[in-house]
């Protein structure tokens, strides 16, 4: 738990500096760039939480290939990576094929009344390509490379794998927009958005679904690296199904009105309830039903930086 407790902690930190550095950053800013502040200040703290988190690494000797989940060969790293991305978008494709069956979701008017609906598609699936495999990356390497390596060396497997899921869920719910006039931003602004950015957590019941969800993929990702040794199809099979899901965020509408709604949750309109259930089936079958390829590794400490 020290070593969760340590995470939690630069968290917190990166979200107060950010807090603080967020208006002077945002005014300097080009105005015809025109960024939210909240968006300024969410990407601030994950530049400073990426720098603390690469330092605590180093400092305890963690920054090697095998605790990242990147000891394979190169090669071998493309093949199972490009096996996952397949992996998710036959994990995802279903899930979207029912939610538009049952019209919990319907085309947006924007791919409809689009003079080259083809075209527009094509520029949506390519930019969601960008932001699966963006996401997948950065999401694999922190959750199941470094922080489950960390845990893992303190407190073993299974703690790592419990520990490192319900994390990786509940960061989906954290952040808040913060909607003013330009001219009324002040030097607190920052400090006002980092302040929400719980706001989520106390109303649980409107996420619980989601939450779910995310935890049940987060389980599936454990596993996968527990069976193959690597992060490498975990960010294949991460990639594509964010792929998939912001394809369909962006190219459908949730349809409230529907007395099914509530299968596709709140939260986006895709991870839901449905999507638990699904994606939960899913990890229990693959748990039930698969071999690791080669025993757990433990963690290699390599010498830390001075």
């Amino acid at each position: 738990m020290r070593t969760l407790t340590i995470f939690l902690g630069m968290f917190l930190g990166a979200a107060l500096v950010s807090g603080l550095l967020t208006y002077p950053v945002w005014s300097m800013l080009p105005s015809f760039l025109d960024v939210p502040i909240h968006r300024v200040m969410n990407r601030m703290g994950l530049l400073l939480l990426a720098i603390a988190t690469i330092w605590y690494l180093r400092r305890h000797g963690l920054t090697n290939k095998l605790a990242l989940g990147y000891s394979i060969p190169p090669r071998q790293f493309v093949r199972q990576m490009l096996l996952g991305f397949v992996a998710g978008l036959i994990l995802i494709v279903p899930l979207v094929a029912v939610l538009l069956g049952l019209e919990l979701r319907t085309w947006s008017p924007k791919l409809l009344d689009n003079a080259a609906p083809e075209l527009f598609a094509a520029k949506l699936m390519a930019s969601a390509l960008l932001t699966g495999c963006a996401v997948a990356f950065i999401e694999e390497t922190f959750c199941r490379g470094a922080l489950y390596a960390a845990i893992q060396r303190e407190s073993g497997l299974a703690v790592a794998a419990v520990l490192s899921t319900v994390l990786y869920a509940a960061t989906h719910f954290l952040g808040a927009e913060h909607k003013l006039p330009n001219d009324d931003y002040t030097y607190v602004s920052g400090l006002q958005i980092a302040a929400k950015l719980f706001e989520r957590f106390t109303h649980p019941s409107d996420f619980v679904d989601a939450f779910l969800a995310l935890a049940a993929f987060g389980a599936l990702l454990v596993l996968v690296r527990l069976r193959t040794g690597a992060i490498a199809m975990c960010v294949g099979i991460h990639a594509g199904a964010v792929t998939i899901i912001t394809a369909i965020r962006r190219s459908t509408i949730v349809n409230s009105e529907h007395s099914l709604s509530w299968l596709a949750g709140n939260y986006d309109g895709v991870v839901g309830l449905l999507a638990c259930v699904w994606i939960g089936t899913v990890t229990f079958v693959y748990w039930r039903w698969t071999r690791p390829d080669r025993e757990p590794q433990p963690v290699i400490v390599s010498a830390p930086a001075n």
